[in-house]
């Protein structure tokens, strides 16, 4: 797959919603702002944890290797989330129509020669948060795709959530 044909799907991904919760949120979180010892930081962190692993057993189901966890992309995961919130749709473009992870990627200088980005959002209160969000992801086309894409060895899925709404958003940055 060439970067153009990976940003020709980007683009396509940018249309699902997992849910679209209100618009402005009062107060963001994700793992990185949260004390280990709060309730909300292992919500957070174990939401993450099981989105790899249902990634993986979706890509082994599918005869593909697993990704590995990619602790230097992390932040940017965790960043790419939090700016989901609240948004009327979910977006992998600034206002100057570039892909927002390819340029976090570039500023911490994390090397790849193919990258992909998943985004979703829902609400939190969900018991099966991760479940359905790995489901409506791999219905979709373009975001199966990158789950199943055999050039990825790497993988940081970031969530946030909005402590006002309840709405919580994940961002899964690939890299080969």
């Amino acid at each position: 797959m060439t970067r153009n044909a990976s940003v020709g799907l980007l683009a396509a991904a940018a249309a699902l919603l997992v849910a679209l919760l209100p618009t402005q949120p009062v107060a963001a979180m994700d793992a990185s702002m949260v004390s280990p010892s709060e309730p909300s930081f292992t919500l957070l962190v174990n939401a993450e944890q099981q989105l790899i692993d249902l990634t993986n057993t979706d890509r082994a189901s599918n005869g593909v290797a697993p990704v590995e966890f990619d602790a230097d992309t992390l932040p940017i995961a965790r960043e790419r989330a939090e700016m989901q919130l609240g948004s009327q749709s979910l977006n992998h473009y600034d206002a100057n129509g570039q892909l927002v992870f390819a340029e976090l990627l570039s500023q911490a200088n994390l090397g790849y020669s193919l990258a992909g980005e998943n985004l979703a959002r829902a609400a939190s209160s969900d018991p099966n948060i991760t479940v359905r969000v790995e489901q409506a992801l791999m219905q979709s086309p373009t975001h199966r795709k990158n789950i199943l894409e055999k050039t990825f060895r790497r993988l940081a899925i970031g969530a946030a959530t909005d402590t006002t709404t309840g709405q919580i958003a994940f961002a899964e940055v690939y890299r080969d």
